[in-house]
C-alpha cells in the first residue's frame, strides 16, 4: 500500500475513533444531567456554617456554587476541602458558577483603577440595576485570559479544586447595546463570538477532564445555532415565570407577562404589586418586559434536540413556589426557585 495512501487511511480512522469518543463523553455528560431529579443554586461568598454543613448533608443532585475563592476578600477559602465534601453524596454534580460576560468589581481580578470604559473593553452597566457589574467585550483576548492563564487562571484552579463542571452567566452579554457597538467597531459579530467564548471553555475543561459539564445560563435563543448546541450540554434559564429585584426587594414573586401581548398591557402592570411595577418602570429592559411564552418556545426548541432544561425562578410566596415547579415539570423541565440573591439554603422538603 503506498504510503500516502496508508497515511490517509490511519487519519480517517483516527478521525473516526475521535468522533466516537468524543460522541460517547457528551452522551454520558447527558445521562448524568438526565439523571438529575432536584438541584441546588446558591451563590453567595461569606457562607453560614448552617448552611454550609446543610449543602454537604443534603440530598441534593447538583450543587451550583459561587467558587468563592475568586471574591478578592476571601481568597482563602479552601474551596478544594468545600467541594470534596459536596462530593460525598454519590454521584453528585458539583458546578463552578462563572460570569463570563460581566466584569465584576469584587472578583480578585478587578484592578483599582478600573472602571467604566477602563480598560476600553468594559463597555457598560448592567441593565437590571446590579450595582458594580459591567457587560463587556467578552472576545477581549485580557478578558479571557482572566479564565486560561494556564498557572492563575480561574478554569485551571477550579478544575483542580474538584469541580464536575461550570455553569456559565451572562451569555447575554452578545446582545445588550453597548456590546454589540462595541463589536462592531471591532469588526466581529457578537453573537458569533459568544459561542467562540463558550465553546473555548468547553474545549479548556474537556481537554483536562472529557467529563466536564457546561450549563450555558440564558440566551436560550442560541440554541438554534447547531453549533452552540454540539458544545453545550444544558441550558439554566432564569425568571420563566416569576422574578424579583436586584436589591432583594422584592426578593421574588413578581409575575412576567404570560404572552407577548400582554407585555405593554396596562392590564399586566395593574397586575403588579407596587415593588414589581418599579422595577417594571425603572428598567426596561429588564424581564419583566420578556414574556413567558418566549422562553418557553426557546426551551422547548432546544430540549427537542437534546439539550436538558434547567429553570430558575424567584418566588417566596408558598402559591407562586407550587406554579413554578408545577409548569416546569409539565414541560419536562427541571426547575429551582429561590430568593433573588441565592443566598438562602432551601430543604428539599419545604
Amino acid at each position: 500500500m503506498p504510503t500516502k495512501i496508508k497515511n490517509l487511511l490511519l487519519l480517517s480512522i483516527f478521525i473516526l475513533f475521535s468522533t466516537v469518543n468524543s460522541q460517547s463523553e457528551s452522551k454520558l455528560r447527558q445521562q448524568r444531567l438526565e439523571d438529575v431529579e432536584n438541584w441546588f443554586y446558591y451563590l453567595a461568598f461569606n457562607i453560614p456554617q448552617k448552611d454550609y454543613q446543610a449543602m454537604i448533608n443534603s440530598d441534593y443532585d447538583m450543587i451550583v456554587i459561587e467558587p468563592v475563592f475568586t471574591e478578592k476578600n476571601n481568597q482563602d477559602f479552601n474551596i478544594e476541602k468545600f467541594v470534596s465534601s459536596l462530593h460525598d453524596k454519590k454521584d453528585r454534580i458539583v458546578l463552578a458558577y462563572i460570569d463570563i460576560g460581566q466584569a465584576e468589581e469584587w472578583r480578585s481580578y478587578w484592578q483599582p483603577n478600573w472602571r467604566l470604559g477602563n480598560p476600553e473593553w468594559i463597555v457598560s452597566t448592567d441593565p437590571d440595576g446590579w450595582g458594580g457589574n459591567y457587560p463587556l467585550a467578552f472576545w477581549n483576548k485580557d478578558w479571557q485570559e482572566i479564565f486560561l492563564n494556564q498557572k492563575s487562571g480561574y478554569l485551571q484552579q477550579m478544575i483542580d479544586a474538584g469541580f464536575d463542571g461550570f455553569y456559565l452567566d451572562w451569555i447575554e452579554a452578545f446582545s445588550e447595546e453597548a456590546v454589540i457597538a462595541q463589536a462592531i467597531k471591532d469588526d466581529v459579530d457578537a453573537r458569533e463570538e459568544m459561542i467562540d467564548w463558550v465553546g473555548t471553555i468547553a474545549d479548556w475543561a474537556r481537554a483536562n477532564s472529557p467529563t466536564q459539564i457546561i450549563i450555558a445560563q440564558n440566551a436560550s435563543e442560541l440554541a438554534d445555532s447547531y453549533r452552540y448546541r454540539q458544545i453545550i450540554d444544558a441550558i439554566a434559564q432564569e425568571q420563566i415565570w416569576f422574578d424579583g429585584s436586584s436589591d432583594n426587594n422584592p426578593p421574588g414573586d413578581c409575575p412576567l407577562p404570560k404572552t407577548e401581548k400582554d407585555i405593554d398591557s396596562q392590564e399586566y402592570f395593574d397586575s403588579l404589586t407596587t415593588k414589581c411595577r418599579r422595577i417594571y418602570s425603572e428598567f426596561p429592559e429588564s424581564t419583566l418586559h420578556t414574556s413567558s411564552q418566549e422562553y418557553i418556545e426557546n426551551l422547548t426548541y432546544a430540549q427537542a434536540h437534546g439539550i436538558t432544561i434547567f429553570t430558575v425562578d424567584y418566588a417566596t410566596e408558598k402559591e407562586n413556589i407550587e406554579a413554578a415547579f408545577k409548569n416546569s415539570l409539565e414541560l419536562g423541565f427541571k426547575p429551582f426557585v429561590s430568593n433573588r440573591l441565592l443566598n438562602s439554603f432551601i430543604t428539599l422538603d419545604r
